[in-house]
């Protein structure tokens, strides 16, 4: 304790010193006071950080963005005490501050939503990110409306409120929702998709908790991610080009976390039949022609975080005795987990998740009875298509 009390003495001199000396002195001052509120925070003492950010908040003499972050930190510490309109008032006097810029509002989302997209993706939504207050509710906490259209029924279809604390600096969005969705439970016969190396094993996932897993309703999902979720033109996960995502979530529902990861990344989802589907709006019809189709091939469970598409076409192959014969140069992404789901559906599903079609081709050296596939891009293959739920393939070629 006496450490932690010199500290805040040190920095109460230092504020008494520069105090009455200027602009300038007043910014010193001001950043001083965030310094202690902020060390307050870490070391759980709510009211004494209440206090200081309040003051920097209050003073006019303080920059106007110093003061709007202060705001911001402010309802923060309100909010764990309890003081839930209180919160609210100052999570909406941040955003009406004149100084509010990108940082301001990365900081407000932060604190509401628990996530926000990679820099890029920021620079060009932030200034139309909003809050929603619930009216008539009492004790609820404000939203962060995102732009553009919002998933729908994210909360009806994952009714799992489970409690969940994460907190991850600009990593790979495929590989988080990846970790988010997939259960991890090392040595464990019953379930062959769980034993993967695990989150920890991905590069900035190295915090992932431990004892993290999804719910049990989402743990018998099967997941399909499309690759347009990574970027079409990032060669893998950490492409510089790959969509990104910071979460600071504290125990808040699981639901509610995947809620906003998706909205604030543009995202949608289809549940079918147990299968999972998370894609761009935009993307979210590539599933439409596998709706309602029933297919044949033996049973296949795999887990993969961005599989190299020819690799994966080379393996549905060995599967299904097939020739797969994909064009020069295709390019995908290939992340998805499932369990006892016919092979060529889930082929069906890697094709769709990267905008691919297959149409019939001959091949020369082909073994008698032996299907051949042309794997291609989807605007190449207009009307000449081949369903897969309607081959029957042969057993595999050994």
């Amino acid at each position: 304790m006496r450490k932690v009390r010199r500290v805040l003495g040190v920095g109460l001199l230092l504020e008494l010193t520069l105090a009455g000396q200027g602009p300038a002195a007043a910014a010193e001052a001001a950043e001083a006071r965030m310094t202690r509120g902020k060390l307050a925070a870490d070391l759980g003492d709510a009211r004494a950080a209440e206090q200081l950010f309040a003051g920097v908040a209050a003073d006019a003499e303080v920059p106007a963005s110093a003061r709007a972050e202060a705001l911001v930190r402010l309802g923060v510490v309100q909010r764990s005490l309890g003081k839930t309109q209180a919160s609210a008032a100052a999570f909406e006097a941040a955003m009406q501050s004149s100084a509010r810029d990108a940082e301001v509002t990365r900081l407000v989302a932060l604190a509401i939503a628990g996530v926000a997209p990679d820099r890029a993706r920021w620079a060009s939504q932030w200034r139309q990110i909003k809050i929603a207050s619930p009216s008539g509710i009492e004790k609820a906490q404000p939203a962060i409306v995102w732009p553009g259209p919002a998933p729908r029924g994210v909360r009806q279809a994952l009714p799992a409120t489970e409690r969940v604390t994460l907190d991850l600096d600009d990593v790979p969005l495929m590989a988080f929702l990846h970790h988010l969705l997939t259960p991890w439970r090392p040595g464990d016969k019953d379930c062959a998709r769980c034993n993967w190396p695990g989150p920890r094993t991905t590069r900035g996932f190295e915090s992932w908790p431990e004892s993290y897993q999804p719910p049990a309703a989402v743990q018998r999902l099967d997941l399909v991610i499309h690759s347009g979720v990574q970027g079409h033109r990032a060669a893998d996960i950490f492409d510089s080009r790959s969509a990104r995502v910071t979460v600071k979530a504290s125990n808040m529902p699981w639901n509610e976390l995947l809620e906003n990861v998706l909205a604030s990344n543009g995202l949608g989802f289809v549940l079918d039949q147990g299968l999972l589907f998370i894609a761009r709006v935009e993307d979210l019809r590539a599933y439409d022609h596998i709706r309602g189709r029933a297919y044949g091939g033996p049973p296949v469970t795999f887990n993969m975080l961005d599989g190299q598409i020819a690799g994966v076409l080379g393996l549905f192959g060995d599967v299904t005795g097939m020739r797969m014969v994909p064009d020069a140069n295709l390019e995908g992404a290939v992340t998805l987990v499932v369990t006892e789901r016919p092979a060529m559906q889930v082929l069906d599903l890697v094709l769709a998740a990267n905008d691919l079609g297959p149409t019939g081709v001959e091949a020369r050296d082909a073994k008698p009875g032996q299907i051949g596939l042309r794997i291609r891009p989807l605007a190449d293959v207009k009307g000449g298509g081949v369903d897969l739920s309607k081959l029957v393939p042969p057993a595999p070629v050994k």
